[in-house]
């Protein structure tokens, strides 16, 4: 069964592709002997436009700040109200998709549900 965020991704075409795209370059970054020279811009690429678009279309979806993580500590601390920072939504968009980079490891197939 695919976790909550492959199921909202699922249903946004452009979440489903971008997604995709940088699962598969996760995957192939994980392979055993993968060189970086092939996977690593890729992989970067994909990674901003997919935090691109979760944080211009799907804010809603970006997580509070996280227990146990010094990053979201700082900025809990320096900013309680007001709109977050670039830096900050990059960082949540980070979080948000903990569960696609854990979906993109060797015996899970979940990132089938969004091909």
């Amino acid at each position: 069964m695919p976790c909550e965020l492959i199921k909202r991704m699922a249903a946004c075409d452009d979440c489903r592709n971008l997604a995709v795209d940088y699962g598969m370059n996760l995957i192939g970054s994980r392979r055993r002997n993968a060189d970086p020279r092939h996977w690593e811009l890729p992989l970067t690429l994909t990674r901003v436009h997919l935090d691109d678009h979760l944080i211009a279309v799907h804010a809603a979806w970006l997580p509070d700040w996280q227990p146990d993580c010094g990053v979201c500590e700082t900025w809990r601390k320096e900013h309680t109200i007001g709109p977050i920072h670039e830096a900050e939504a990059l960082h949540r968009a980070w979080h948000l998709c903990e569960p696609l980079r854990e979906a993109c490891t060797p015996g899970n197939f979940e990132l089938t549900h969004l091909m």
